[in-house]
């Protein structure tokens, strides 16, 4: 049973990320964007990335759990730069701001503001060259190349097919990734795999049709590779987002995978009202739907059998 008023209240009250706090990080965002472009030299602006910009960022586990935001910072190539200046020049700006002082983070490809209690924003320091967008790494020394805008307008694009229902499926997959805790998967690998599913074809027209369709085939997907296979980033093919994983993580994450795609299926399936929501709280908790009372007809008591007497 499909129950997708369901699956709508259960990401708004339970997944998705309060309202109240992603309006404390676009104030964050504003506020050290408007601070960086009046004191950083070679500052040209800023980009929101990742789970930010495709709007899949979930609500931590725990209430005051803190989150992950990224932020691209686009600044002007200098000859006279390595990758790690980038990285020092961004931190001793942030770091003349009484507010940015103290939580001010040098991290390998970003400094990090550690709002307490609340987001990591990780400013990422981006330059191009000859037309292509690198970030810097500051333990090796080299520039690396990105291109975050167009893995946003990739999955944006596949975003629009499902109408809106692919990043409710990715918020969903995150949280049964966050909650039970079984299994891990960067969120960028996820997204891939999540996004790879949309071809043109499949039910993708409610909340649960887009999630049995997309956990069904990336489950034959795994299926079809027991060995960790090369998953390209669609917007720079050569960079392979398997490259964190190793095969005993791929094998343990294919097999979890394989476990809750069963799940969904037998509860997508299931016609019984109580019995659907049942199997949907084996899959998201119990905080999932509503159970309907017994009507008064299965309630009566029935009659004993003069031979039960």
């Amino acid at each position: 049973m499909k129950h997708d008023q369901f699956f709508r209240d259960f990401l708004a009250n339970h997944v998705n990320l309060n309202p109240a706090r992603l309006e404390r990080l676009d104030g964050h965002v504003n506020a050290v964007s408007d601070y960086l472009a009046d004191n950083l030299t070679g500052y040209q602006g800023v980009e929101r990335q990742g789970s930010y910009a495709l709007g899949t960022i979930t609500r931590p586990v725990q209430e005051a759990q803190e989150y992950d935001a990224d932020l691209l910072l686009l600044m002007e190539y200098r000859l006279d730069w390595e990758a790690p200046d980038y990285i020092d020049g961004v931190r001793a700006c942030l770091r003349g701001h009484t507010r940015y002082r103290e939580i001010a983070r040098r991290k390998t490809r970003c400094v990090t503001l550690d709002y307490a209690g609340d987001v990591h924003l990780d400013i990422v320091p981006c330059i191009s060259f000859n037309g292509t967008q690198y970030i810097c790494n500051s333990e090796t020394g080299k520039f690396e190349p990105t291109d975050g805008t167009g893995y946003r307008d990739w999955f944006n694009d596949r975003n629009r097919e499902t109408g809106g229902n692919l990043k409710r499926v990715t918020r969903l997959l995150k949280y049964m990734r966050d909650h039970k805790g079984n299994f891990t998967a960067p969120s960028v690998l996820l997204t891939t795999l999540i996004g790879n599913t949309v071809d043109g074809t499949g039910e993708f027209d409610s909340v649960p049709d887009a999630l049995h369709t997309v956990m069904s085939r990336i489950d034959s997907f795994l299926q079809a590779h027991p060995r960790m296979p090369f998953i390209a980033n669609p917007a720079l093919p050569e960079e392979d987002f398997t490259r964190k994983w190793d095969q005993r993580k791929y094998a343990h994450f294919r097999e979890m995978f394989h476990t809750y795609a069963l799940r969904v299926g037998d509860a997508y399936a299931e016609h019984d009202h109580n019995k659907s929501v049942r199997k949907w709280r084996a899959v998201f908790g119990d905080d999932f739907g509503e159970l309907r009372e017994a009507t008064a007809k299965s309630r009566a008591v029935r009659p004993q059998r003069p031979w039960a007497r």
